[in-house]
């Protein structure tokens, strides 16, 4: 069988035999290329992996993290930990070997889950924007407006979209006016299609509403949190002042920590959101290769949403050195304040560095 670089079977189509007769689009990316791609994604993979699955078991685990917002929480980090199982490893191998191994039934439901799962982190993020600024601009009634109930309705439209996108990939409506461009794709190829009226309602109503109702939530509770704080330290006196600033520098934490986590993802979409739109309304076509970098800025975020857990909120961190230390096979951990765990042990210690070695050292806040 003839080399990669010399199995150009047509050169309108761009199309290459190899890997084992697979026809895919052309690839000039060099073997040395390839590996240094591959030692950069596999550790993405495990890492994105390891860091949620360390986040599920926190809050399934650790009483102090059963909270309302946790909950949202967790359904993210089982988000992003299928994100790290089913989707990144089949994007790498397109990414890496420019072709699809698994047939074209596969892809389509490779490409369901991929925007079912995106999208999902997307509302959950929204939900839990709503949460924190309900938590900050109306305290005393926080539990009367998120109830257990209000949090089961947000996460049923969340799944939503599950449904949803299975019916549009699976039933192909993504590809309906698409008859042209289907023709001119390579038979081992996989790539996501998208219509018009399809693209430009995912990019409205899937990135660029709930990106903006984020934006907005989350300046609101900076001015919120500033206006509380300047209000206890004038009217609070004595030991209510350290009972009070306590209370609020726990509620602040949990928001500060879901706000970066809220920027980063802005962040890490905005190219997403930039060229969809941009190919939504003026019908520019950005390149293959474009996509792929804009597709694992995406992936991406599932990776660094549990090492931002970890680095900008204490709860979490000291949850993940117990699990690591092998603290949570003694059942009286489950209650320990996670405000307030002791790392003078060696076994403690060992986990500490293992962590910071993960996420790099950071300061209690």
């Amino acid at each position: 069988m003839e080399t990669l670089n010399e199995s150009i079977r047509n050169s309108s189509l761009l199309c290459v035999e190899a890997f084992h007769n697979f026809h895919c689009t052309y690839n000039d990316v060099s073997e040395a290329e390839r590996a240094i791609l591959i030692a950069i994604i596999i550790p993405a993979i495990a890492i994105t992996i390891f860091g949620n699955l360390l986040t599920v078991v926190s809050i399934l685990y650790f009483r102090q993290l059963q909270t309302r917002t946790n909950v949202l929480t967790l359904f993210l980090a089982v988000a992003d930990l299928l994100v790290g199982l089913l989707i990144m490893p089949f994007s790498a191998m397109r990414s890496v070997y420019n072709c699809w191994f698994y047939g074209w039934t596969f892809c389509k439901i490779h490409s369901w889950f991929d925007y079912t799962l995106c999208t999902l982190s997307v509302l959950l993020l929204s939900c839990i924007s709503f949460d924190r600024y309900v938590a900050i601009s109306d305290p005393l009634r926080y539990h009367q407006r998120i109830t257990n109930r209000t949090c089961a309705l947000m996460l049923l439209f969340c799944w939503l979209c599950l449904p949803f996108y299975g019916l549009v990939f699976m039933l192909e409506w993504n590809l309906v006016g698409l008859e042209e461009e289907l023709a001119q794709i390579c038979p081992d190829d996989c790539p996501v299609l998208l219509n018009l009226p399809f693209a430009m309602a995912n990019t409205i109503f899937g990135c660029v509403v709930p990106m903006i109702l984020m934006t907005l939530a989350y300046g609101r509770i900076y001015q919120l949190a500033r206006q509380q704080a300047r209000k206890i330290t004038s009217t609070a006196m004595g030991s209510n002042v350290d009972s009070a600033r306590s209370s609020l520098r726990r509620e602040h934490s949990a928001t500060i920590t879901m706000g970066i986590i809220v920027g980063v993802f802005i962040s890490l979409w905005m190219p997403y959101f930039v060229v969809s739109t941009t190919e939504s309304i003026f019908g520019y076509q950005a390149s293959s290769l474009a996509w792929e970098f804009i597709n694992w800025f995406t992936y991406i975020n599932s990776t660094v949403n549990p090492i931002l857990f970890a680095a900008f909120n204490r709860p979490f961190r000291n949850a993940f050195y117990l699990i690591l230390s092998g603290r949570i096979f003694s059942s009286s951990y489950r209650g320990v304040d996670l405000f307030n765990v002791q790392h003078g042990s060696k076994v403690n210690q060992g986990a500490k560095r293992c962590v910071s070695t993960l996420i790099g050292k950071e300061s209690d806040r």
